[in-house]
This record gives C-alpha cells, structure tokens and sequence, in this order.
C-alpha cells in the first residue's frame, strides 16, 4: 500500500484535507486510520466565489 511505502521511505505523517461536504472521501480516511484533527471553516472560495470548508486529516506512523 502507497501509505506503508511512504513511513518506509521516513514519512512521520501524512496530513489530507478534504471538502467538508464529501462525506464518501472522509468515511475512506477514517477506515484506512486517519483521524480527524480540524474543521476550517470557510477556508476557500470556489470557482464560484461561494465559501467552502474543510476538514484535516492525519495519519502518524
């Protein structure tokens, strides 16, 4: 797996953010261990100019 590869190669941490609205890519993280560490809210305007959220997530080796 990608993420093995990476704590072999001397990685401590892997950090991901996704779109607080895509739930299918959070329920991904948690099940493959990473846990959620911050919601930020309105962190990005979209192409639209609308404001988005995120949330953190981190994997320690």
């Amino acid at each position: 797996m990608f993420i093995n590869e990476l704590f072999c190669k001397g990685f401590e941490k892997i950090i991901l953010d996704t779109n607080v609205n895509n739930i299918a890519a959070q329920r991904t993280y948690e099940k493959l261990g990473f846990c959620k560490v911050r919601t930020n809210v309105d962190a990005w305007q979209d192409q639209l100019g609308v404001w988005q959220s995120s949330i953190d997530y981190e994997l320690t080796k």
